[in-house]
């Protein structure tokens, strides 16, 4: 038999020093480990998290790039981080420039572009007064007349478009059925001697909390444009319960037009009349603008059918409207 003799003593000693001392160590090596590439992981994120920090603090309809500009970036945004904010610095400061010469633009143009068409307006009245005016220079005045009330027309579209939501006219409440008759009078004058009816039929009467001004616009383009490919019949609209229809008897459109009538500068190839090719396109625009749905319904020699409908014309109820008026 052998026997093996051993000091209890030295088995603590053997545990401690080779079971809890290198437990010990590995562990204080792994936390120094981590704590390290924690520091040097933060300190190599910081600028992107100030950066992050800069972009979420700015208003969005307002931001305020001048956190971003070179003197007022801290020292220790360096590297990629410091060529990223000189870039989105860079780039706002060029959009904030194009946002003020566009406000610039539209208050400028909205005084300086109809003053020169109401002389015009005004210098047409006075001469379609004269009573010495001859039959051909009558037909030109007011060819100049239409013209002008035209790009009136259109040059307040444009306005509108280009407004920011924020800077928009602001919203009232109105008679659709108001809006509706001022612009099929506005119409009448287009339709000269054509042999072409203009109706209105007043099957139900509503109001809306909207811009007036962006509900004339939108149904005068539409008016205006089933007049101008209107030969002879009849050019109807129908205001019912939250709907406009505006219908006409005129050339109409093909499949292939119908799905191009929206794009800048189109006109029907088989009938194209005056104008700019830009009516239904502000029309889309705007009904877009505003989720007015809008439905087109054409057929080539038959005419034009189109649908405006109002979601919201439930939720106001406008106390001034008068009773619904039929024919």
């Amino acid at each position: 038999r052998l026997y093996l003799v051993i000091d209890q003593a030295h088995i603590g000693q053997l545990a401690l020093f080779f079971g809890l001392v290198p437990l010990t160590l590995v562990l204080l090596f792994i936390y120094l480990t981590t704590w390290l590439t924690y520091r040097l992981s933060r300190r190599a994120i910081s600028p992107v998290i100030w950066l992050a920090n800069e972009v979420q603090s700015w208003n969005p309809k307002n931001p305020d790039f001048s956190a971003l500009a070179p003197d007022k970036v801290p020292p220790d945004i360096e590297g990629e981080t410091l060529l990223l904010s000189e870039a989105i610095y860079g780039f706002g400061k060029r959009i904030g420039e194009f946002v003020e010469r566009e406000r610039n633009f539209t208050r400028d143009a909205s005084h300086e572009l109809r003053t020169p068409l109401t002389v015009i307006k005004m210098a047409s009245e006075v001469l379609l007064s004269d009573a010495e005016l001859d039959d051909y220079g009558r037909r030109n005045v007011q060819r100049i007349a239409r013209s002008a009330r035209d790009m009136e027309a259109l040059i307040e579209a444009f306005l509108l478009i280009a407004r920011e939501s924020e800077n928009a006219l602001p919203a009232d409440d109105f008679a659709v059925n108001t809006v509706v008759r001022d612009e099929m009078e506005r119409a009448e004058a287009l339709i000269g001697d054509k042999p072409v009816a203009l109706k209105l039929e007043e099957n139900a009467q509503f109001c809306l909390h909207a811009p007036s001004k962006v509900v004339a616009v939108l149904i005068g383009n539409l008016i205006r444009n089933a007049v101008s490919y209107t030969d002879e019949g009849e050019v109807r609209v129908a205001v019912n319960l939250g709907e406009i229809v505006v219908e006409d008897t005129g050339v109409g459109m093909s499949e292939e037009d119908l799905k191009q009538i929206f794009q800048p500068f189109f006109r029907a190839q088989h009938g194209r009349r005056g104008g700019h090719g830009v009516g239904l396109t502000i029309v889309k625009r705007l009904s877009d603008r505003f989720r007015w749905p809008i439905e087109f319904q054409s057929e080539a020699g038959k005419g034009t059918r189109v649908s405006v409908r109002f979601p919201e014309h439930a939720a106001v109820r406008c106390p001034g409207c008068a009773p619904a008026a039929r024919g």
